[in-house]
């Protein structure tokens, strides 16, 4: 008698995970990779890949580890609700993000950091569990999503009013660009759209 056991990784947030290895090996290598950073200068002179690699590359071990953190919670998060959609909505947020800065923030020189991204799949995830709960008519469901919501909105406003970082404050090494999260956020709002029929 034989038996056959199959093993499915499709249950695992394997693109998560993957992203946080990436994020980590290049923070590891610093400032040797300096030239993936979002450079206006440089991507004016035709390296417009740094729009999308800065995405992966962090100002310190702080802004590291709280971008990090944040992206592989709502990640894993993301990836159990529909990875598709994960998957669209960071790339869209990839290309959108560094587009709208481009146009609408000339004085950003220089960019680094997960933040934006976190910000797209975050939002993503909040509509999402919303649509989820409200489908299953479960109304207690819907407050942590909402809630978490408004506080990413709040977020972003006080970041925007107080000109400096909610949960990581270095002036002196970086500033928070709450363009970036808003470009990021609306992103993932679009996409949660798009990929409503996978929260029904």
């Amino acid at each position: 008698m034989t038996s056959h056991r199959a093993t499915s990784v499709t249950g695992y947030p394997l693109v998560t995970m993957g992203m946080g290895i990436i994020a980590l090996v290049l923070f590891l290598c610093r400032d040797a990779l300096s030239f993936l950073q979002y450079d206006r200068a440089a991507m004016t002179a035709g390296e417009v890949w740094r729009g999308i690699t800065g995405h992966w590359l962090h100002w310190s071990f702080d802004h590291f580890l709280w971008c990090t953190i944040t992206f592989l919670a709502i990640g894993t998060i993301c990836e159990s609700i529909s990875r598709k959609g994960y998957i669209a909505t960071l790339a869209a947020a990839g290309i959108i993000i560094p587009v709208v800065s481009w146009f609408a923030d000339p004085g950003l020189v220089y960019y680094r950091g997960l933040s934006g991204l976190a910000s797209a799949i975050f939002v993503f995830a909040a509509v999402m569990m919303t649509r989820k709960a409200y489908a299953r008519k479960d109304w207690p469901g819907i407050w942590l999503p909402a809630v978490a919501g408004i506080a990413f909105a709040g977020k972003v406003l006080f970041e925007y009013l107080s000109g400096s970082a909610l949960f990581v404050d270095s002036p002196e090494i970086f500033s928070p660009v709450p363009l970036v999260h808003l470009a990021g956020g609306g992103t993932g709002l679009l996409m949660a759209f798009i990929f409503r029929k996978a929260a029904a």
